[in-house]
């Protein structure tokens, strides 16, 4: 029996910072209640990208980041967010190696140099991207079927139960079951947005912005790797990839999302009530 902390992270991460922010919310515009709260999602950030596991640690500095962006952070201190993070990444790629410290691991450098150069060595460092690529693209319209996906059944795509689970779903079946995959996440994401919308307070707006942050990264970062637009990392696709932690806390998520919207619906018919009388 194997459990990944770090997935049920994200929902702890998510509800910690919801609650931390609520008994700040009339400080929610100054400069260190925005710091204190990307100080509490870099936290387990730091702990999980050691292991190595950088893709979980994306993972809750976007949900950290979104969670601001809904509070009603300023933009100055978001731009200032986002502009501190693109100097911590030029820093560890390019000016820790240079003075001899290497925060990455030789894999995770050649993830990004061969996302760079996709053609670069494709026997080596852009194996996975390159066979991953062979795969969407030979399932074509309607897909080759289970028995006649060659990339999967013969394992040329490697990690195909789990980081390219998409690049399987195009093999199999196709343009159109990618394209319905990606449909029922648009719909799932534009339910949570609307959740958001819906929530009548401030905790369950933040908890529905970490989980839409959560869900949206997820599904971009995962999907985008497999297509050659981002970098390959080990970010799960949601209720899609293998594992039982990513599957259990996805269900954790939709059910808060739930929750959110059952007490908003009822709030409405209360006040709905009221005015009938």
């Amino acid at each position: 029996f194997e459990l990944q902390s770090s997935e049920f992270g994200k929902i702890l991460l998510i509800v910690a910072l919801s609650a931390f922010a609520v008994e700040r919310v009339r400080r929610l515009q100054e400069k260190r209640t925005t710091v204190r709260i990307m100080l509490l999602a870099m936290c387990p950030a730091l702990i999980v990208i050691p292991q190595p596991d950088l893709g979980t640690g994306m993972v809750y500095l976007a949900i950290g980041f979104t969670m601001l962006f809904v509070a009603g952070t300023s933009w100055k201190q978001l731009s200032a967010l986002a502009a501190l993070f693109v100097a911590c990444v030029a820093i560890i790629l390019a000016g820790a190696p240079a003075l001899g410290v290497h925060v990455l691991k030789p894999y995770q450098v050649q993830r990004l140099t061969g996302f760079l150069n996709p053609s670069g060595d494709p026997r080596n460092q852009t194996y996975n991207i390159h066979e991953s690529l062979i795969a969407i693209g030979s399932g074509e319209k309607t897909g080759r079927g289970v028995k006649n996906a060659s990339q999967t059944n013969l394992h040329f795509l490697p990690e195909n139960q789990t980081d390219f689970i998409f690049a399987v779903v195009g093999e199999t079946y196709g343009f159109a079951g990618a394209a319905l995959v990606l449909s029922l996440y648009a719909l799932l994401i534009w339910r949570s947005l609307r959740i958001l919308m819906m929530a009548k307070n401030l905790y369950g707006t933040l908890i529905s912005g970490g989980i839409l942050a959560m869900l949206m990264f997820q599904v971009f970062v995962n999907v985008g790797m497999t297509i050659g637009i981002m970098p390959i990392t080990g970010v799960p696709l949601p209720l899609m990839s293998y594992g039982g932690s990513s599957v259990l806390v996805t269900l954790i998520a939709v059910g808060l999302l739930q929750s959110i919207h059952v007490q908003a619906r009822m709030t409405a018919a209360g006040k709905g009530r009221t005015l009938l009388t």
